[in-house]
Parts: structure tokens; C-alpha cells; sequence
């Protein structure tokens, strides 16, 4: 048997017909090319060849019409070349998405709330799948829940630029969960809206460790979660490492401060260890040096180290230095008050009734603040 399959092997022709390999050829050359897809991510959206065929092995058109389509609504509504290819490495089917009944309704809903052509390009460039979600069924319940928690449009919108997962993944999975946390530990309702305005993405972030950093939190001598000042504190000791602490000790002890003094300007005024050791270096140096002042004025008020130096210490200040050197000062008022009272209240106080002695007011304070001279006339 073997033999005769061998006899029947050797009388076969030794290569293949012509009309064959040329068969093969064309659909090996053909495989070879770039497909239709591959050319116009590359060509039109700006992709590399590497992410195109990343993105045709995901989703495939013969034709550019839906595209097209696609691509000009993003180009309408603001979005850069950059980004629309972005949102198609991210997700690929929206490359060949119904404009009319995906994109445009979420799109027009979104801007209707408060999204600007910015915020909105960059939300979706960053969170693309919220396009794939239901309008009616999602995204409205979404916002809605949001809008009725923070009382307005703009404060929903405001937290959702900071983490847009909530209105990706939904109220319920994101938000819900953390404020349910911070309620059964007694954190101030005021203190949670906060916290979900401004700085939902770390709440979401590290929403397992919350009991956690609300104990260790107490432990640092905030015993009352009610107090406005505990979820400044928490967020603290949340975003912060064992170095960071460090080098915010090191920045005060290198203006006599030493290790209890900093806890203790800490429980008075938690901004004071939020900022940055520059901050520390800049605010610190200017009281001491420029203004006279020993470091321990600070620790007695350690709120002024989170004010603006640029904007509001180093104007006012030197307001507050040049009257009392000329005997313009007529009432007693401490630096503090005169720091954190109301930017129309200082101007009424402090430089308004003097221009008529003193018109260099408005240089020194005009050069400080960048502001029109007119605003500083009664």
C-alpha cells in the first residue's frame, strides 16, 4: 500500500499550476496592504500606523462616510484634531458611531447643563465611553442626582471636570459610596459637599481607606468630625505621604519651628501643612524679613499662611506698612483683620479714604494687585 502511494505521489506534477500560485499571490500582496480603515485613521485622524491598526482590528468601515460624519461632529463642537484621534484609540467604536442618535443628543445635553466647548472636549477626550452610555437611562439620572446634592448646575459640572467617572460609571458607584462613609462617621453635611465639589476624584480614589483616614485623622487632635476644619485635615493626612510630612516639617523648622509647633499650627489651621514647601519658604520669608515679624506670629495665626502672597499679604501689607509710617493709621486694627477681611472692605478702610494724602497708595497697591486705578476711587 505504501508502495503504491509513493508510485501516486512521484506522478504528480512537482509544483503547483500557474493559475494557482497566482491566486495565492494576490491574496498574500492583498493581505499585505494597509487596509482601507488602517489608511484613513492614518491619513484623516491623524493616528500612527500603530494605533490605526490597533484600532481596525477593533472596528472596520469600508467607506468614510460615517467617519466623516463622526469626525465633524467633534470638529463642530470644538474638539482638536488631537483629541478626536485620542477618542478613537480609546474607544474605537465611536469611529462609527450614529451622529444623529449617539453623539449629537449626549453632546447637546451636556452643553445644555453647563459644559463649555473646552471642558466638554476635554471630558470626553478623557472619559470617551461616557458617549456610549443612555442618555435618558444614565447620563440625565446621572446629573440630576448630582445637580439636586450640590444644589446647581455649575457645581455638578465642577465636580465632574474633576472626576469624570461619576458621570461614567454613575452616581451610585462613585459618589453614593463615599458620602455614605463620611455620614456614619459624623463629617459636617457642608464639610461632604465639599468633598464631592472639589475633591471627588481622591474621595473615589481611595474610598476603601476612608474609615481608615478618618481614625487616623481623630488621632492627630481632630476629635470632632463635625468641625469645618476636619475634612481640610483629612484630606491632609489622605493626599499626603510619610515624606511629604517630612519636608513640611523640615520647611518650618528652618524658621525655628520645631515638630510640635507645626502640629499645633496644623490642628489650629490644617491649609497650613497642605502647602507647598516654595509657599512655606516664600510666606515665612517675607513676614520675618520684609515685614519685621518674629516666626511665632505665624504660629499664633497660621490661617494667613494659606492666603495669596502675590494677591493679598504682600499688597496689603505693604499698604498697612507705609500708613502706619506716617502716622495715617487713626484706628487700632490687628494685621489679621486687616488680611482677611473682604477685598471691598479693605479698599473702603484701608486705601480709598487716604488717596487725598496719600496718592502713592495707588501705586503701591494698584502695582501689587494688577487692577485698574479706577477701582481703587470711591
Amino acid at each position: 500500500m505504501f508502495s503504491s502511494l509513493s508510485r501516486t505521489l512521484l506522478r504528480r506534477p512537482l509544483f503547483l499550476p500557474t493559475t494557482t500560485l497566482r491566486l495565492i499571490s494576490t491574496t498574500a500582496s492583498a493581505s499585505n496592504r494597509p487596509s482601507f480603515a488602517v489608511s484613513y485613521l492614518v491619513n484623516s485622524c491623524g493616528l500612527s500606523p500603530e494605533s490605526a491598526l490597533f484600532v481596525s482590528e477593533r472596528v472596520n468601515f469600508e467607506t468614510s462616510a460615517r467617519p466623516d460624519a463622526v469626525v465633524d461632529v467633534f470638529k463642530n463642537h470644538g474638539f482638536s484634531q488631537s483629541q478626536i484621534s485620542g477618542i478613537f484609540r480609546k474607544w474605537p467604536r465611536l469611529i462609527v458611531a450614529s451622529p444623529e442618535k449617539t453623539l449629537l443628543p449626549k453632546l447637546k445635553y451636556l452643553r445644555s447643563v453647563g459644559f463649555s466647548g473646552p471642558d466638554l472636549a476635554k471630558l470626553i477626550t478623557v472619559v470617551p465611553y461616557i458617549l456610549t452610555r443612555s442618555l435618558e437611562k444614565h447620563i440625565i439620572p446621572t446629573f440630576g442626582r448630582l445637580r439636586d446634592f450640590l444644589r446647581s448646575d455649575k457645581s455638578a459640572v465642577e465636580a465632574i471636570r474633576g472626576s469624570p467617572r461619576i458621570l461614567s460609571q454613575g452616581f451610585d458607584a462613585t459618589v453614593d459610596a463615599f458620602v455614605k462613609t463620611l455620614r456614619d462617621n459624623g463629617v459636617r453635611e457642608s464639610s461632604i459637599v465639599y468633598l464631592v465639589k472639589c475633591q471627588s476624584r481622591m474621595m473615589i480614589k481611595w474610598y476603601d481607606r476612608l474609615e481608615e483616614i478618618v481614625e487616623k485623622t481623630k488621632g492627630m487632635g481632630f476629635d470632632d468630625p463635625s468641625a469645618a476644619k476636619f475634612a481640610v485635615a483629612m484630606l491632609a493626612v489622605l493626599a499626603m505621604s510619610e515624606s511629604t510630612w517630612e519636608r513640611k516639617f523640615d520647611a518650618y523648622s528652618r524658621w525655628g519651628w520645631s515638630r510640635d509647633d507645626a502640629m499645633s499650627a496644623f490642628v489650629k489651621s490644617p491649609w497650613c501643612m497642605t502647602l507647598s514647601e516654595e509657599k512655606i519658604m516664600a510666606v515665612m520669608g517675607f513676614f520675618v524679613k520684609e515685614m519685621g515679624f518674629e516666626s511665632s506670629f505665624l504660629l499664633r495665626h497660621p490661617r494667613l499662611m494659606s492666603l495669596s502672597l502675590k494677591k493679598r499679604i504682600r499688597p496689603r501689607c505693604l499698604v498697612f506698612k507705609h500708613l502706619s509710617s506716617h502716622g495715617l493709621m487713626k484706628t487700632k486694627i490687628g494685621l489679621t483683620t486687616l488680611l482677611t477681611i473682604s477685598e471691598e472692605g479693605f479698599l473702603e478702610k484701608f486705601v480709598a479714604p487716604h488717596i487725598g494724602v496719600a496718592p502713592e497708595l495707588l501705586d503701591i497697591y494698584w502695582e501689587k494687585k494688577h487692577i485698574t486705578k479706577g477701582t481703587l476711587v470711591p
